[in-house]
């Protein structure tokens, strides 16, 4: 199939386009950026290459500012436009240019729980939370629905952190492992969802030949640990010291603003509704998955 891919120069969306091309699929790459081996189409906040659009069979869309940047009002406006606004711009010019499209895969987030730490594993009927990432997240997902209304088959994967080698998440978390100076943040018992970024391209991969799948899924670990056992395991697979003490709630609401909840606090993800499709993590542990990023 002809598939458009959004975010494509980003981590995920560089390994996906391999892995699509791998399956047999051509990869359109909708980009802003100018420096990226694969051919690409140009967009920007407005407007969209429309020969893109020809022949397309589906839309795979990644593309989102980070998260992990301080919230400032401006920055949190970057955020859902970057996302919603996005996808509605890809809809309208479907719509317009009468677009027999496929399918429309969506990222989205596990933040469309909330930040939550309690002993509740979420699935993907529970409802949305009305912090700032639920609300983004619902905004997010209400406009890819959007393309149900053309006839195409919606999906949107709710994504939790994704550990890969060169994922500047996980580079983060060793640092102050790797410097001995490793500490666990606030009390450590918020929940750290997690998926391994192969188990996250089989998702995707899975979303695009699989045409039973639609809906919303979560793409995270079946299992279900805390801040503190990931920093231990962590630590323990680096071969590193883990003995500092904690840092507490207040130092990293002063650093880190509004924003400061990314790690604070966390939710349990349930992963059955994937697994149901026939799915199977290649990394459903944390042990297996450090295994893979810290001695391959």
């Amino acid at each position: 199939m002809n598939i458009l891919l959004t975010g494509g120069s980003g981590l995920i969306g560089s390994e996906l386009t391999k892995i699509l091309i791998d399956n047999g699929h051509q990869v359109r790459i909708l980009t802003r950026e100018t420096d990226i081996e694969h051919p690409f189409y140009h967009w920007d906040k407005d407007k969209i290459d429309e020969k893109v659009f020809e022949d397309l069979d589906g839309i795979i869309h990644l593309a989102g500012s980070l998260i992990a940047k301080r919230w400032t009002n401006s920055y949190k406006k970057e955020i859902f436009s970057s996302r919603v606004d996005t996808t509605n711009l890809l809809f309208d010019d479907v719509k317009k240019l009468n677009i027999d499209l496929k399918f429309f895969i969506s990222a989205s987030g596990t933040g469309y729980y909330g930040q939550v730490t309690s002993d509740k594993i979420f699935n993907e009927s529970d409802e949305p939370n009305t912090d700032f990432l639920g609300e983004v997240c619902v905004a997010w997902e209400n406009a890819a629905y959007q393309f149900e209304k053309i006839g195409a088959r919606v999906v949107c994967v709710r994504t939790s952190l994704v550990l890969a080698k060169n994922g500047e998440g996980f580079k983060l978390l060793k640092k102050p492992i790797q410097l001995g100076i490793g500490a666990n943040i606030g009390d450590g018992k918020q929940w750290m969802p997690w998926i391994h970024i192969a188990d996250l391209l089989q998702v995707y991969a899975q979303a695009v030949e699989d045409e039973k799948m639609n809906g919303s899924y979560n793409a995270s670990s079946p299992e279900n640990i805390n801040h503190s056992t990931f920093n231990h395991m962590l630590a323990k697979k680096m071969n590193k010291p883990f003995f500092m003490p904690n840092i507490p709630a207040f130092v990293m609401k002063l650093a880190l603003g509004q924003m400061s909840d990314l790690v604070l606090k966390g939710s349990r993800i349930d992963a059955t509704k994937i697994q149901k499709t026939g799915f199977k993590f290649q990394y459903p542990t944390l042990k297996k998955a450090l295994e893979e990023l810290i001695h391959k």
